[in-house]
């Protein structure tokens, strides 16, 4: 890979910075954070949380994970996830991932091995990202709610934005984020 490669893959990406979070859109909110905003915040937050449990995950490895898992959405923008049916949904997968090794076809394998172990969810730090994900969405969904913007009801009502894999600083995560929101974790 050379330095070319790398300017030329940035490049590609850029739009990412543009490209808004369309499950907020759709239910009022706007100028939702985009989708390189929410790479950024799930970043951060797996930053956080693999400092203070340092023997329970790789942190360099998670951390990597949050800032590739959405990179596809620069061709495929942002598709909410109860869109389209189970056919749709595979079809949306299969084509993200052709999309992501597309993307870094000429960059170090490495990065399309750590996609491949997010999109499997078998390791720790996969399923920590997976629920990750949804945690930093429903701290944003807080927030939004605080600011009085959108109408975001529906996003506490779905078992789905809740997934804690089993991993007790998720399951803290959501129960702390719904109780901040006067709200339960639906079960």
């Amino acid at each position: 890979m050379s330095v070319g490669d790398i300017v030329d893959t940035m490049i590609s990406l850029h739009p990412l910075e543009r490209v808004p979070r369309a499950g907020f859109l759709l239910r009022g909110v706007t100028e939702p954070e985009t989708v390189a905003a929410h790479s950024h915040g799930l970043a951060l937050l797996t930053l956080l949380v693999c400092s203070e449990y340092p023997k329970d995950f790789d942190s360099a490895k998670a951390v990597e994970m949050a800032l590739i898992h959405d990179l596809q959405e620069v061709s495929t923008m942002d598709i909410p996830l109860p869109a389209g049916s189970d056919a749709f949904r595979a079809a949306k997968e299969t084509a993200e991932e052709e999309i992501f090794n597309a993307l870094f076809s000429r960059v170090s394998l490495r990065i399309s091995d750590r996609y491949a172990e997010f999109r499997r969810s078998e390791t720790a730090e996969a399923k920590l990202i997976r629920g990750l994900d949804k945690a930093q969405m429903m701290i944003k969904v807080l927030c939004y709610e605080r600011e009085g913007r959108g109408y975001l009801e529906e996003f506490w009502n779905h078992r789905h934005n809740f997934p804690d894999f089993d991993i007790p600083v998720l399951k803290e995560l959501f129960e702390t984020i719904a109780r901040k929101a006067g709200r339960k974790v639906p079960r």
